[in-house]
């Protein structure tokens, strides 16, 4: 739970939390081991990304690297274009034992598209969200139970035409009407 309060305090510090969710998104997708200079490459000005300098996104590998919550390997390989010349490379992958590691998708919400294509964007406050869940799951607590609620409550929502207040009253008086709860 220690490193959860440390991240937490370090999320309270990020301006925009879209980098760091984009980050641990991107490692999270990619499973294994990814080089440092694909990460700039992919999550870069260039290709549109979050992170406009390579600072930041060092600066922010090497914070999640002291939390735990990713792990950074250095490797010396052999340089391509000399035989003999060597160079120091980083790689980084998300560290599986870290409690936050399986709540990463969490910070998506998943929309369905025309056919059967699915498209994902980053929730408001993803971090706020990816904290969330990983402190529900330490209580105990099963995030994909309150997930499935999350999903009913939408889909009743667009069923009777309703916002998400009135789709849980729906929910409450019915249940009372049943006395499997008391009503407020």
């Amino acid at each position: 739970m220690c490193m959860i309060e440390e991240f937490r305090r370090y999320c309270a510090l990020q301006r925009d939390q879209k980098s760091l969710a984009t980050l641990l998104i991107y490692l999270k997708r990619n499973g294994g081991w990814v080089q440092l200079n694909r990460l700039w490459k992919e999550l870069g000005p260039a290709a549109g990304g979050p992170f406009w300098n390579q600072t930041t996104l060092i600066n922010k590998l090497k914070k999640l690297e002291k939390m735990e919550v990713i792990s950074v390997d250095r490797r010396v390989l052999p340089s391509s274009r000399a035989g003999d010349k060597k160079k120091t490379n980083t790689f980084c992958k998300l560290d599986p034992a870290c409690s936050l590691s399986p709540h990463i998708f969490s910070m998506l919400q998943v929309r369905k598209e025309e056919g059967d294509r699915f498209s994902s964007n980053l929730v408001d406050r993803p971090l706020d969200r990816l904290l969330a869940s990983a402190e529900k799951a330490a209580q105990g607590i099963d995030p994909l139970v309150e997930r499935e609620l999350e999903v009913a409550l939408e889909l009743l929502g667009e069923v009777f035409n309703v916002d998400r207040e009135e789709a849980r009253t729906m929910i409450q008086d019915r249940l009372s009407g049943r006395g499997l709860v008391s009503p407020d």
